[in-house]
């Protein structure tokens, strides 16, 4: 099993693989990536499906750092992420950071351990940030993950993704991302 941290060059390579796993996995995720214009987007109560699918959501991932998993040269899975990202929840003190904004492993690749792996990757390249991410309430398996590595929840949105579904925002405090 290989975990890459990719540059720009590297990444690009991968693009088609990477939007064929959305298209795929569009329907896992509260709500679908296809009612998403971007994968930092702050407001989900009038999602509705884009007429161009995921296309939208893609274009605004590649601006983003990616990680992929793959074994045998088949891509299984990848996490795409911001370096010093702020926003209305995650305030600029808390810089440096790492916000994770997408998570994706194939049905194959899936009870091989590869969330964790690409956790603890992260986690060591990353060493002196605090990591973020964000996930919805009822997607059980993520928290569960979450928890396991020492993850807080630092806010939720009750309701933000349709009634009683929440928004639930994690950081991992890291050795330098101490305030």
């Amino acid at each position: 099993m290989d975990i890459k941290l990719l540059n720009i060059e590297e990444q690009i390579k991968y693009y088609d693989e990477i939007y064929n796993m959305l298209v795929e996995g569009d329907e896992e995720f509260v709500p679908p990536l296809s009612s998403r214009s971007s994968s930092v987007q702050s407001g989900f109560s009038n999602s509705v499906k884009a007429e161009d699918g995921i296309k939208s959501y893609f274009e605004e991932m590649k601006k983003q750092c990616f990680m992929i998993a793959e074994e045998n040269g088949v891509l299984l899975a990848f996490v795409s992420y911001r370096e010093n990202y702020f926003n209305d929840v995650i305030s600029e003190a808390e810089l440096p950071d790492i916000y994770i904004s997408t998570l994706m492993v194939k049905p194959e690749g899936r009870g091989k351990g590869l969330t964790k792996k690409m956790y603890a990757t992260l986690f060591e390249h990353y060493a002196n940030a605090n990591i973020f991410t964000r996930t919805w309430s009822t997607n059980t398996a993520h928290i569960k993950i979450l928890s396991g590595f020492g993850f807080e929840i630092l806010h939720t949105v009750k309701d933000h993704r349709g009634k009683g579904i929440d928004t639930v925002y994690f950081v991992k405090k890291q050795n330098g991302g101490e305030k």
